[in-house]
């Protein structure tokens, strides 16, 4: 990895397995495959949900809903990215350019420090979904539930217009979920690392405006136009986030409160019932991983906030009272732009936050209490 990236190795092999990373060869033949591949995996799943909707296992039923659900969010952050591709591109391109610009300004070796950091972070939020994706495989292997009466179990419950069960269909239909299963894990952990990994960056190009802000010696108006210009570069370059992911953390907003409030579920009746292991097994670490992907999203909405905040505080502690007015003049709209701060939105309609991610575990849990009401 250079020592002067923010790119983290991590991601940028996500990126190119889902066809997403610039320059990929055959970007068409990507986005074919995953668009095939899992919309035909989708339509058998809600096929299923749909045709057992009224089983009395309300336990299996939750179980697939679940599952289904976290697939299809995959899915959304896959179209919604290769939608926005040259947003994305620009994203990248911008990274590496501004590492290769402003190094010479990085006296604390910040972008180094940010870039080791992103690799480990990012690597660790891939590496769980992958390990969540064993412990679903091996829970399911042992999930028995009240409608199952055969020995043979299919890792993801699907509707399928022939004999599922026999062989050699039951043997390709099996090989086929586990690859789709490691593919899927794969590109969950991929956009959420993605999104830290930028974050992480912005706020790093921040530390090193406000250092070089207090620093330089010579202070004179073409300083301070400098400084302006990079800010509104750091400002265009998060909107570039807002477009990118916005929509996908409404998405996320939608389908990871529906995702924990049913493997809350699950994991409440296991433990009340004692005889839950392969539940257990299965739920735990999928649920703390849903968990973790949509704090990630609420902790870089807040992250931004911080960092934007630290920028004015730095500005007004730049002496700008000091300067002749016509210099000072220059500072006035950046401590008034820093109080707006940098946004991350829920579809452009709610700012993600803490406060936010709060919110989303209340209403999951509120769900959940419903889900144990009708068990």
């Amino acid at each position: 990895m250079s020592s002067l990236n923010t790119i983290s190795p991590s991601v940028k092999f996500g990126l190119r397995f889902s066809g997403i990373w610039p320059r990929t060869p055959y970007p068409f033949i990507h986005k074919f495959i995953w668009m095939t591949v899992l919309s035909a995996l989708q339509i058998y799943q809600y096929r299923y949900i749909i045709m057992h909707f009224r089983s009395e296992d309300l336990m299996d039923l939750v179980n697939n809903l679940s599952i289904t659900m976290s697939i299809s969010m995959v899915l959304l952050k896959l179209i919604v990215s290769w939608a926005n591709y040259g947003v994305l591109s620009d994203i990248l391109y911008t990274m590496e350019e501004d590492c290769q610009n402003y190094a010479i300004m990085d006296v604390n070796n910040l972008i180094s420090k940010t870039g080791q950091f992103s690799y480990y972070v990012t690597s660790l939020i891939m590496g769980s979904g992958l390990v969540a994706v064993i412990f679903y495989i091996t829970g399911t292997v042992g999930f028995q539930g009240a409608n199952d009466t055969m020995s043979r179990k299919l890792l993801f419950k699907m509707d399928l217009p022939f004999k599922a069960y026999e062989s050699p269909n039951y043997e390709l239909i099996v090989t086929t979920q586990f690859l789709i299963h490691f593919s899927v894990g794969i590109a969950f952990g991929t956009f959420s690392a993605f999104l830290l990994m930028v974050v992480f960056h912005a706020g790093c190009q921040i530390d090193i405006m406000c250092q070089y802000l207090m620093e330089v010696t010579n202070k004179n108006e073409n300083h301070l136009k400098f400084f302006i210009n990079r800010y509104q570069e750091i400002i265009v370059f998060t909107q570039k986030i807002e477009k990118v992911f916005t929509y996908i953390a409404l998405g996320q907003l939608v389908s990871n409160t529906i995702v924990t409030s049913c493997k809350g579920f699950l994991i409440v009746v296991a433990i009340s019932e004692g005889q839950g292991a392969p539940i257990l097994i299965q739920s735990i670490l999928f649920y703390a991983v849903i968990c973790l992907e949509v704090f990630i999203y609420c902790f870089a909405g807040e992250y931004l906030r911080i960092k934007s905040k630290l920028l004015g505080d730095a500005v007004y502690d730049y002496l700008w009272y000091d300067l002749p007015a016509r210099e000072s003049q220059l500072l006035v709209p950046v401590i008034l732009r820093s109080q707006k701060g940098f946004t991350l939105t829920f579809g452009k309609f709610s700012n993600l936050s803490l406060e936010s991610f709060a919110n989303i575990m209340k209403l999951s849990t509120s769900y959940m209490t419903v889900l144990l009401a009708a068990y």
